[in-house]
């Protein structure tokens, strides 16, 4: 494709509308949601496999089974969010993520980030308590604690992926991640008696969407673009969406209107996501990896 931008663009709205898919198929547990998005993609990308594709290292190999299940708990963690609070809280709350892939990166590989990457850090933690400081317990920040964790396992995902993209081509390492996502989501949809089939004709097209448009559209167009396109710009763009998911949902869902501190802590979120992530941009100039 010539057009790496245009890609990055529709992958930013395809992401965008996965939240509030989840929201709409809320039917379905999240488990399930999960299963059936990396599943059906999963088998997609191993139908174009070339021999050349299965010259993989049993190291990167099992890295990239790490890093499916760890994108299956964030799936479960995240979508379970979606029962609790609002898609704007939640999707902004998991967009956290780079600021846990730099903690993580400062802790396990002594990369110090940054001056201005801790103070967007701060800034992020200032904007999560602003949106959480009105909630209770059993609703509001149990759905907060559940969409953050989504956001460290996502960050985790990412830090294995950096590696393993260096050597690995994507649909080999898609078609793993994918596969391997959903056999652990299989295993925990038996474990838990979780109903994977059997929904309506409305949920499975609604499952369809999320698979075809936030998975392959999405995950696999970041893939795609970050080949041509600087990683800290991909990452920077992706802050456009909670806004768009957001925005998707307020048109499509009832009871999705924004409340006054969700806007504004999310609005102080992003502004340290932006500020942190242009510390990190400096950081990582000599090396630009691929993300989600």
């Amino acid at each position: 494709m010539r057009h790496p931008y245009l890609v990055l663009f529709t992958a930013v709205i395809a992401v965008s509308a996965a939240a509030p898919l989840a929201k709409y198929a809320e039917a379905a547990d999240a488990i399930a949601i999960g299963f059936w998005r990396t599943f059906s993609i999963g088998i997609l990308l191993a139908a174009t496999l070339k021999s050349s594709h299965l010259n993989m290292s049993k190291r990167d190999m099992g890295f990239g089974c790490v890093a499916g299940l760890l994108l299956a708990l964030h799936f479960w963690t995240w979508f379970e969010s979606l029962n609790y609070i609002s898609v704007l809280r939640s999707t902004t709350l998991v967009c956290l993520s780079p600021i846990w892939a730099g903690l993580f990166e400062a802790i396990l590989f002594k990369q110090s980030p940054a001056r201005a990457f801790w103070l967007g850090a701060t800034l992020a933690i200032v904007g999560s308590a602003i949106m959480s400081g009105q909630g209770e317990w059993n609703s509001d920040l149990f759905g907060d604690s559940l969409a953050i964790i989504g956001g460290m396992l996502s960050a985790a995902y990412l830090l294995i992926g950096r590696s393993v993209r260096q050597r690995v081509d994507i649909q080999p390492y898609g078609a793993l991640i994918c596969l391997s996502s959903a056999c652990g989501l299989f295993v925990a949809a038996m474990a838990t008696n979780t109903q994977l089939w059997g929904f309506d004709e409305g949920i499975w097209l609604t499952l369809a969407a999320m698979a075809l448009g936030p998975q392959l559209l999405g995950h696999i167009g970041f893939n795609y673009a970050i080949k041509n396109i600087k990683a800290s710009t991909v990452t920077l763009l992706l802050l456009l969406e909670p806004v768009g998911a957001a925005l998707i949902a307020w048109i499509l869902l009832d009871n999705q209107t924004p409340e006054k501190m969700e806007i504004i802590g999310s609005a102080v979120i992003i502004m340290g996501l932006f500020v942190g992530l242009s510390g990190k941009k400096k950081l990582s100039a000599r090396k630009e990896d691929p993300i989600d």
